[in-house]
């Protein structure tokens, strides 16, 4: 299994395993309000899973396929541009690019402007988290075992809208069904991609 978490510059403390587990260390008190330390979030049942599949040779090239297998998105690096991935939705129409400069920059068409990755999944300062900004709400990535979780930041009872795990040849992508609803389907997808296609994003 790879690390889900440690393959785009993610930061802070992980155990020798490389599986993001804190079996060997004390669970620490949140540092985002009332965040579960990682050890404590066992995966949500009953969600909507988004696969990035046929890796060529990774998910820079690949597809995103989700319920009935039905085929969502497709994303190319480097074709027909050098140095641009490109998100294409199930019409073909671009959805989304990734500008690969110094600091890389995202745009989400009719979502997220133009701007660094490093600011919209923002790492915290102990890099225990990312936070993201979207649909005028503000959320957390945080890893949690061999996920990542995407909770609504707050205070009261984080709720878990989303979780990414992974595997040799392909990524999953699960959400409530609630997180569909308020639409969060592309902007998750954008922000798995760039926490799992393994360059540093800041």
């Amino acid at each position: 299994m790879f690390n889900p978490y440690g393959l785009s510059g993610w930061s802070g403390n992980q155990n020798p395993d490389g599986l993001g587990s804190s079996a060997s260390i004390p669970p620490q008190p949140s540092v985002f309000g009332l965040l579960p330390a990682p050890a404590s979030r066992t995966p949500e049942p009953n969600l909507l899973a988004f696969n990035f599949t046929s890796f060529n040779p990774n998910i820079s090239n690949s597809a995103v396929i989700g319920p009935r297998s039905r085929a969502y998105f497709r994303i190319t690096t480097d074709t027909p541009t050098v140095g641009f991935t490109v998100f294409f939705d199930a019409t073909g129409n671009p959805m989304a690019i990734i500008e690969w400069l110094d600091q890389p920059v995202v745009e989400i068409r009719g979502i997220l402007s133009k701007r660094r990755a490093s600011d919209w999944l923002a790492l915290a300062q102990n890099g225990s988290h990312r936070k993201m900004e979207a649909i005028g709400k503000h959320f957390v990535w945080a890893p949690g075992g061999d996920y990542i979780f995407l909770y609504g930041a707050g205070v009261g009872q984080p709720k878990v809208y989303a979780q990414v795990s992974r595997d040799e040849d392909s990524v999953k992508l699960e959400f409530t069904p609630e997180a569909i609803q308020i639409g969060l389907l592309e902007i998750c997808v954008v922000a798995t991609f760039l926490l799992q296609c393994g360059k540093n994003i800041g």
